[in-house]
């Protein structure tokens, strides 16, 4: 190691080692901040499904005088079927 560190002058070493140095902090840097976004996405996503079925519930109430009166079962089946989604889900509390 000694040997390589003799051939090489300083006046290459200290730009290589910067740019190392560069590439492994933006790297650090990257994955971090990727992960980040990632779950600002999930989140963003997440509030706009939500919104969307408080939106069909309040169409739902709006068009069906009897919804109101559904018991929580029925009204998850009526919102299950209104969204194609799995009547199933409907069991699992």
């Amino acid at each position: 190691m000694d040997l390589i560190s003799k051939l090489i002058p300083d006046v290459i070493k200290l730009p290589v080692i910067a740019v190392l140095c560069f590439a492994v902090g933006a790297a650090a840097m990257y994955y971090p901040a990727r992960w980040m976004g990632a779950t600002n996405e999930r989140q963003v996503l997440a509030a706009q499904s939500a919104k969307e079925a408080l939106d069909r519930v309040q169409n739902l109430e709006k068009n069906n005088a009897n919804f109101r009166n559904l018991s929580d079962r029925d009204r998850c089946l009526a919102f299950m079927r209104d969204s194609k989604l799995p009547i199933s889900s409907c069991d699992e509390r």
